[in-house]
């Protein structure tokens, strides 16, 4: 009798206790809806703004730190296999042992890996630094690395030791991992809400542009030989140049200055000469409510924070993004696409050619991509899910006509190339640009650095598990690789339309409201 009492006033307690928090949850989530609302009222009305020419300026000279990233991506391509030939004589002559040609891939495969291990560390950093010195003085303190990663990677073959492309691969890698984490931030911030797709995909065009440059000096005619190699990766510091010379006479972000520094007068003086007019009281003021608003205790510093409470389905979302680009399988084609080429059909500078043209197919898309990006019509849900549909569907494609080229018939070689040439358009229209500001436009001022550095990461470490593994399993399973990329597609195309809300237009404290709608009905 006792026990069954016992029992029933702990069921009694037990119900209580849940319906205590089970009210508190709801209470809170009502508490955070009514401030979201609050600075959703705020924000919703702002008037559109014009490209002015100071912030085209500032825009262009904080993206030419995205070139680096490009150029480092794209310039180990062409010049891949007469690399590969260098390690094998300069190992032979460093220890006296001949590499066979997988050992001499995966030693290449480690040098363009370590690119993304860098990046690793770099991006988790980006945050901190970004938060700590400010958007501005990180991003020009950050081409000192730059610089001394050039030294190392063109003097390489000057003193013969392999090593030292590994180790300059990892201090640019680290350079650019302060970039990704730190440029598409910096830019999104700086822009007026109707061109932060616009502003923001300047990262992603930037990245093509030096892409498609990288390559084209691997030619054979320009820098394309066993001599001429080192010089490629002389030229990455010339983008660096150029920035350190153009970036002191940029803004700081407004937005960090008010949320960090809490200098309204400086970030009026930034907004007024970004727009190019006075009245910037109402944006200005904007910007006070959203610090305001997210000046809670559920933001507390650290990165653990983005894993609790309202900012946790916002940070996995955003890193799942993340996924869906690197985990799509560009990276392979663009780190490796001379070698697919060679191994798969084509002949002579046949693969050195089409490598450079995916990438002008690839710059002309991202080009398209920008005038499409904040048009009425679409949005970047939508993009981002027709961009995944056509990497699945080219996927399969290219898997077909690999085999069939394989098996003899020559020109499926060539409709191979098509195939790649679409998965790489239908990239840019989507997963290339829009994972990279996404952060920026799900997070307010508060977490937004920290927040930018974890997708930042997480797409750096996607990165370096595909540039480390494709080669070698391609070498086993051959053109059957790329049906990994197939799945993955198809999953994130899947996930975008179920889980990712339209951020186009739409404020942050906006976008969150439709987040924790789209949590509650996950979990339910």
């Amino acid at each position: 009798m006792n026990t069954a009492t016992s029992n029933t006033v702990s069921n009694h307690k037990n119900d209580s206790s849940v319906s205590c928090q089970s009210e508190m949850e709801q209470n809170s989530d009502k508490s955070m809806n009514e401030k979201l609302e609050m600075s959703s009222k705020h924000e919703k009305h702002l008037p559109d703004e014009k490209w002015t020419p100071y912030l085209f300026f500032c825009i262009s000279s904080i993206a030419l730190a995205s070139f680096q990233d490009g150029f480092q991506i794209g310039c180990i391509n062409a010049p891949g296999p007469l690399i590969i030939e260098w390690i094998k004589k300069c190992h032979f002559e460093l220890f006296g042992e001949v590499l066979s040609q997988y050992q001499a891939d995966f030693i290449w495969s480690v040098a363009v890996s370590m690119f993304s291990v860098g990046g690793m560390f770099g991006s988790f950093s980006s945050g901190f630094l970004a938060d700590r010195f400010g958007r501005k003085s990180t991003l020009l303190y950050n081409n000192v690395l730059a610089l001394i990663a050039a030294t190392c990677l063109s003097t390489a073959k000057l003193f013969n030791l392999y090593p030292m492309i590994v180790f300059g691969r990892f201090l640019v890698g680290l350079n650019c991992g302060i970039t990704s984490g730190l440029v598409p931030m910096y830019l999104t911030e700086l822009a007026p809400p109707n061109l932060r797709g616009k502003c923001g995909s300047f990262h992603q065009l930037n990245i093509s542009v030096a892409i498609v440059l990288s390559q084209a000096l691997g030619l054979p005619f320009i820098f394309g030989s066993q001599e001429g190699w080192p010089y490629i990766f002389a030229c990455v510091a010339i983008p660096t140049f150029l920035q350190l010379a153009t970036i002191p006479f940029c803004v700081e972000s407004p937005k960090y200055l008010i949320s960090k520094l809490n200098d309204r007068e400086e970030a009026r003086r930034a907004l007024e000469k970004l727009r190019n007019h006075t009245k910037v009281d109402e944006e200005l003021e904007h910007m006070v409510q959203e610090t305001m608003v997210t000046a809670e205790p559920v933001h507390q510093p650290g990165y653990l924070a983005l894993f609790k409470g309202e900012n946790q389905w916002p940070m996995i979302v955003s890193i799942l993004m993340m996924f869906s680009q690197q985990f799509s399988g560009i990276s392979a084609v663009t780190f490796y696409s001379t070698l697919i080429f060679k191994r798969n059909g084509l002949s002579g500078n046949e693969p050195m050619y089409a490598t450079v043209g995916f990438g002008c197919i690839k710059l002309i898309a991202t080009f398209g991509c920008l005038g499409l990006i904040d048009h009425p019509r679409f949005g970047r849900k939508r993009l981002h899910i027709a961009g995944l549909s056509g990497m699945c569907i080219s996927s399969i494609l290219i898997v077909i006509t690999l085999t069939l080229s394989n098996a003899g018939f020559h020109w499926a070689s060539y409709l191979n190339v098509l195939f790649i040439l679409s998965f790489v358009v239908t990239f840019a229209f989507g997963p290339g640009p829009i994972p990279w500001f996404f952060t920026s436009e799900l997070f307010d001022s508060a977490t937004r650095g920290r927040a930018a550095a974890v997708s930042a990461t997480s797409n750096w470490v996607a990165n370096w598990m595909v540039g480390l593994t494709f080669l070698p399993i391609n070498n086993i399973i051959h053109q059957y690789a790329f049906l990994m990329f197939t799945f993955f597609t198809f999953t994130f195309a899947v996930f975008t339309w179920k889980f990712v809300p339209e951020t186009k237009g739409k404020t942050p404290s906006a976008i969150r409201k439709e987040l924790i709608f789209m949590r509650k009905r996950m979990c339910s």
